[in-house]
């Protein structure tokens, strides 16, 4: 696991094309004269992240030395903040192979964009794996319910 971290101050677009996918873990198995069987490879798949940034030359150059440099283009992990749905967390990623692209429209700001696949996100490792339920019943307010029992229970310890 890499201790390198994507620079801080370099945020990636979250209005554009800011997008995961996921399913990459499950097999489909055709069967003659019926419907496709699905089964699971492996439990915890690797989560493709599609980024965009915009960038300034200062901003630019940072980027290709960590990635040129820090990261040996791109074949070493690193940290990068991420929001793969539970909040923005720090996931380990890698840059995908030939996904870094860089333009420069008319000498202004530089577009850059890369796939970064996270090795693992926050909620493969969810331990309470109950909370759609939880959703299903009290909607949006799932959270304050949550928020309401970490309250009353702390103060049933540390009062």
């Amino acid at each position: 696991m890499g201790d390198k971290y994507f620079p801080r101050s370099i945020k990636p677009l979250t209005n554009k094309t800011y997008s995961m996918s996921r399913g990459s873990n499950v097999l489909q198995l055709p069967v003659q004269g019926g419907i496709a069987r699905q089964s699971l490879k492996y439990t915890l798949e690797p989560v493709p992240f599609t980024l965009n940034f915009t960038l300034s030359d200062n901003g630019y150059r940072a980027l290709l030395q960590f990635y040129d440099i820090t990261i040996a283009h791109g074949a070493n992990s690193f940290k990068m903040s991420l929001d793969s749905g539970t909040g923005i967390e720090e996931h380990q990623v890698y840059i995908k192979p030939n996904t870094f692209k860089a333009n420069r429209p008319s000498h202004n700001n530089w577009y850059v964009s890369f796939t970064a696949t996270a090795e693992v996100t926050p909620s493969q490792n969810e331990a309470c794996d109950n909370l759609y339920q939880l959703y299903d019943c009290y909607g949006e307010q799932s959270c304050d319910i949550i928020n309401g029992l970490e309250s009353f229970v702390e103060g049933l310890y540390f009062e």
